[in-house]
């Protein structure tokens, strides 16, 4: 199966080691993205692990897109009612345009057409799109004169960890993701994994760099607090392989919560510890900052 981990641009080279570290095979960084291959569970382990990742992919299919009527001829070639599940609603997001189609929302569109109209013709109903809380994402990404069409995995954007509720703090928050990948290129899950990790942060970012730290050197999967996943409202959703990799990140996490990790803060703005503090809370890692003067 091929896949695509999608990331802020810079983070391709992070990523590709992350996931590497991960297990995946054939990894390829990309503009923007890293590829891989391998089974469905290494996807799932992708998603539920990686830190620096924006969405995990499932590649359905490549199809010309040279223009509108062969960009919705090829989506709807493909077999929809194996992947949207009857009476599941769906949503279609779409990226990159070329010299025919140059409105990502008309791309957008033109997809969702041919998914419901396949499965129209499959089913003899026609299937709810819901772009708020859909059961089922598309991901069509236009390069030239061809669309690459996905499922994610994901659903909502993987630095959406559950714990970064932003409070009333006038402090710069910092986005997960972001945290983590200053922490990978500082080399924090090679020390955090010798032991007795150190961490000493300057302006943590309303606390995502220390609940990102933590997190690393307790052993503690970064999706484990999401509520929604897109991989379960998917038609070919592997809920065993799921359930099992779920079980394996509590274990993992149970047993890390006995490793030590120490964390110092260092942010003298107003509202910058309250913040901190909450997101650690919030994050149920059980361990706490101690904070200091930056001067």
């Amino acid at each position: 199966m091929e896949f695509v981990a999608t990331c802020p641009k810079g983070f391709e080279r992070l990523l590709g080691e992350e996931l590497t570290r991960l297990g995946m095979p054939q990894v390829r960084p990309l503009a923007g993205q890293v590829a891989f291959g391998g089974e469905l569970a290494d996807a799932y382990r992708a998603c539920l692990w990686s830190r620096l990742a924006s969405r995990v992919l499932l590649v359905l299919a490549r199809v010309g897109a040279a223009d509108a009527d062969e960009l919705y001829e090829g989506v709807r070639a493909l077999a929809w009612e194996d992947h949207v599940p009857a009476g599941a609603t769906f949503a279609v997001s779409a990226h990159g345009t070329n010299a025919h189609l140059r409105n990502t929302h008309f791309v957008a569109l033109r997809v969702k057409d041919a998914v419901a109209d396949r499965l129209l013709a499959a089913r003899g109903a026609r299937a709810v799109t819901d772009p708020e809380r859909p059961d089922v994402t598309v991901s069509a990404r236009l390069s030239d004169a061809r669309v690459t069409v996905s499922v994610d995995l994901a659903g909502e954007p993987l630095f959406r960890r559950g714990y970064d509720a932003r409070t009333a703090a006038r402090v710069a928050p910092l986005r997960p993701d972001y945290a983590a990948a200053l922490l990978a290129a500082g080399g924090w899950a090679e020390r955090a994994a010798a032991g007795d990790a150190v961490l000493a942060a300057l302006w943590p970012g309303q606390g995502s760099v220390l609940a990102e730290a933590a997190g690393a050197a307790l052993d503690r999967a970064p999706g484990l607090l999401r509520a929604r996943w897109g991989l379960e409202g998917w038609g070919g959703h592997d809920a065993a392989a799921w359930d099992a990799l779920l079980a394996e990140a509590d274990e993992r996490a149970e047993a890390g919560a006995a490793r030590g990790v120490t964390l110092v803060a260092a942010d003298g703005r107003a509202g910058a510890e309250p913040a901190c503090r909450a997101a650690m809370r919030a994050s149920g890692l059980g361990c706490e900052a101690r904070f200091c003067s930056p001067s």
